[in-house]
């Protein structure tokens, strides 16, 4: 199973609106996102085949590569407590929820018996032409041929 339809399957699964392509194509997303909606938006991905130890077969597919893990930002919000500690910003409204996102996708990528190499992530804010606000998450994962979900 290919790394796109093994991340898509476990996106939706998730409930995550799920587009997959070139970060150029996904910031020309239609409009702006919808409220309260987890976005998985998957760049292109890199493929590297692993071979037996005689060279003779291919036995694994190394996969790295980005998503963001975003939701709709308010770009005037401010980011933490910079100019209101009483009012919410985009950390605790759209990034802190999406920590929690983060990490049962990653578990659920390991309960599958993929191994992960690297699963980690930054915030962002005002992303991509749609104002999103969450996470840029970089993966490595090892996925043996012939591997089925």
């Amino acid at each position: 199973m290919d790394i796109v339809r093994f991340l898509q399957q476990i996106a939706e699964d998730q409930n995550l609106i799920y587009h997959y392509g070139k970060k150029a194509a996904l910031n020309l997303l239609e409009g702006e996102g919808e409220p309260n909606t987890t976005y998985f938006l998957h760049e292109i991905t890199k493929r590297k085949s692993e071979y037996n130890d005689t060279g003779t077969k291919i036995v694994a597919d190394n996969y790295s590569g980005k998503f963001f893990l975003v939701k709709q930002s308010d770009l005037d919000q401010q980011y933490f407590a910079e100019r209101d500690p009483n009012q919410t910003g985009k950390f605790t409204q759209n990034i802190e929820p999406l920590l929690t996102v983060f990490q049962t996708l990653g578990n659920k990528i390991a309960c599958k018996g993929i191994a992960v190499h690297q699963w980690e992530n930054i915030d962002v804010t005002d992303a991509l032409d749609a104002n999103m606000d969450g996470l840029l998450c970089s993966y490595s994962v090892r996925i043996p041929v012939g591997y089925e979900q």
